[in-house]
């Protein structure tokens, strides 16, 4: 993501150095005359930079990466893999839920809120996605704990300092999830797929956000009376 973050945040501008020195030192060596990173005219560097009102950030999980000499050899050449030459995956205890689609790591949503702070002095943050994927169900205990736990890493960066104007959880309904299709659940409210009606129903979630909202807090314990209606209550 720094491809499009670094020419509009950084102080310089432009691609990264150290993109712009690999794609060219693989370029040449792959045979070609010239860099597969087009080059920016001073022009349109100057064009591109600042050009932003705040800095909008979409965050579903956490990678650790590492480079070894293996890593070269499993992506297709050229590639945007190959350009990277780094190995990611993902720890087995992240998993929770039966999704293998998102994964829990509050913790790497607290980095990366300060990489971005102290790498591009700390601009405006509103994170636009952040949810969590399920087969489906009205009682979605495990998205419950994911929000619980990626709201209390906005809270811990704040505290750290960070400029992060507003949250947006990801998604009000379920909806169709490119490569996923209609498999993974994002909603907040359920989708029902076979009612020509596409009824709609609020899962536990819903309770719990609309609660947090409610009171501005994170109660850790709070149970929803499910039986009642949700509704948009006055001052929300």
């Amino acid at each position: 993501w720094e491809v499009y973050a670094h020419p509009i945040f950084s102080k310089s501008g432009n691609f990264p150095p150290e993109m712009i020195k690999r794609i060219a030192d693989k370029s040449a060596a792959q045979g070609f005359l010239r860099s597969r990173l087009p080059e920016l005219s001073r022009a349109e560097v100057k064009f591109v930079h600042g050009t932003s009102d705040f800095f909008g950030l979409n965050h579903y999980s956490t990678s650790i990466v590492y480079r070894n000499e293996s890593a070269p050899e499993i992506h297709p050449v050229p590639s945007f893999g190959d350009d990277l030459d780094i190995i990611a995956y993902q720890l087995p205890e992240w998993k929770i839920g039966s999704s293998n689609f998102t994964k829990y790591v509050p913790w790497g949503f607290r980095s990366l809120f300060n990489y971005i702070s102290h790498q591009y002095g700390n601009p405006p943050i509103l994170v636009t996605e952040n949810g969590f994927a399920t087969n489906g169900g009205i009682i979605d205990e495990d998205r419950v704990t994911y929000f619980r736990g990626y709201l209390n890493a906005v809270l811990d960066a704040i505290d750290d300092g960070v400029d992060i104007r507003g949250y947006i959880a990801w998604s009000l309904m379920d909806n169709f999830e490119w490569s996923k299709g209609y498999t993974e659940r994002f909603g907040l409210y359920e989708v029902d797929y076979n009612d020509p009606n596409r009824t709609r129903t609020p899962r536990k979630s819903a309770y719990v956000l609309k609660e947090i909202i409610r009171t501005r807090s994170i109660d850790p314990n709070y149970e929803p009376d499910m039986s009642q209606p949700l509704t948009i209550d006055d001052g929300l």
